[in-house]
């Protein structure tokens, strides 16, 4: 596996501008936040400055003394995420079964956009439950599979640009298992046809959507516009039916082994990292983008730089709330005994490690996977770097 071209970039390159520069300069230019837009601004502005304490390292051979800041830990920050993603694809690496997997992506139209950013916690975990069911549902239709499958869920509410565009990725098993306990291999390497699963996404979000009205949980800040213009809200979400609700689902993976270092890309991914971020002026910030309507070319995008805020901003998820999901025979309870049910069922010899959490520290971490000691002395070579004081804020 090939860590070094996107894993580790964010660990071992400091990139030439970041998000904090923007937040940093503009921060009088910012208003109306939420208490978690508020922190998360003000996490990513001290990430690895004297405001969150430090440490004084020390080398054991020569001497020699080198300072470093604490990093904030938030999970909106581009300079925290890059060890997470590592920590969670070792995890989920013990995981691995030899058989096909499908990427499935459920977004919503943009009709309903500003009633979702309006309700970002509701209708987040209605995505959620409108994908468990219908992924569930579907399989287990023998026209379909006719098995109990297992998924990872992972949501995003970015586009390339920093736009709002609520989406769901998941990692699906191509297989399940039956009422009688044999695994069945997805019919001819394909998942469910996805004009089913849009059908069924669709049913299921907009009764949902409905009953949460019904009991008065959904919130209107100055009434939606888009609301107001059909006087009633069950006219809205009939106009809203007849959208276009787009399930994208990717050719089953050739190889196994290659699926969660796929899918941690999407896992810790935030709104924009910093190495995207090409040039930063007193009014603007300009940034690089892939096209996806142009085959994905890269290109660039200038912003103000109180766009740049609103639009990151927007991707601040609800506190507590749980971005990356398991389901079916994935869901954490029963994940360990399914794991081993499966293998035993493939006929698997494989040594069978679930769910024991990654212990070793960040630092062994990264040598494991890059060769790198990040405890050797940069200046003698031969000393390990030791704490001799640590300060938090």
């Amino acid at each position: 596996m090939n860590y070094k071209n996107d894993l580790l970039v964010p660990i071992f390159t400091k990139p030439k501008y970041e998000v904090a520069d923007v937040f940093r300069n503009n921060i009088y230019k910012i208003n109306k936040l939420s208490p978690d837009q508020w922190k998360t601004v003000t996490d990513i502005i001290n990430c690895r400055t004297k405001k969150l304490g430090k440490h004084i390292l020390k080398c054991d051979k020569c001497g020699h003394e080198e300072i470093s800041y604490n990093s904030c830990r938030n999970r909106n920050c581009p300079k925290c995420q890059g060890l997470k993603k590592i920590k969670w694809l070792l995890d989920r690496q013990k995981e691995i079964l030899p058989i096909n997997y499908f990427h499935v992506i459920f977004t919503i139209p943009h009709f309903i956009n500003k009633l979702t950013y309006q309700n970002r916690k509701i209708i987040y975990d209605l995505m959620f439950n409108s994908v468990k069911e219908t992924l569930i549902e579907g399989a287990k239709n023998p026209k379909n599979l006719g098995a109990k499958i297992g998924y990872i869920a992972i949501l995003h509410t970015w586009g390339q640009t920093l736009s709002y565009h609520p989406h769901i990725h998941c990692i699906v098993t191509g297989g399940g298992i039956t009422d009688d306990n044999k695994w069945i291999d997805s019919k001819d390497g394909y998942f469910i046809p996805v004009n089913i699963l849009s059908i069924l996404f669709k049913n299921k979000m907009i009764t949902k959507i409905r009953e949460e009205y019904k009991k008065n949980k959904l919130y209107f800040f100055n009434e939606l516009e888009s609301i107001k213009e059909y006087k009633d809200f069950n006219k809205y979400l009939d106009e809203a039916y007849n959208k276009n609700w787009v399930v994208y689902s990717k050719p089953s993976f050739k190889n196994s082994k290659n699926v969660f270092e796929y899918i941690s890309r999407y896992t810790h991914r935030i709104a924009i990292s910093n190495h995207r971020i090409k040039d930063l002026k007193d009014n603007s910030i300009t940034f690089s983008y892939k096209d996806y309507r142009d085959d994905g070319k890269k290109k660039i995008m200038e912003l103000k730089n109180e766009e740049f805020m609103r639009r990151f901003l927007m991707h601040v998820a609800p506190k507590n709330f749980m971005r990356i999901r398991f389901g079916g025979i994935f869901s954490n309870r029963y994940r360990k005994d399914n794991i081993s049910k499966v293998k035993k069922l493939l006929l698997t010899n494989e040594k069978i490690e679930i769910n024991e959490k990654t212990q070793k520290s960040w630092k062994k971490i990264l040598y494991n996977i890059s060769g790198i000691n990040i405890e050797r002395c940069p200046i003698c070579k031969n000393g390990i770097l030791k704490d001799i004081f640590k300060n938090s804020s």
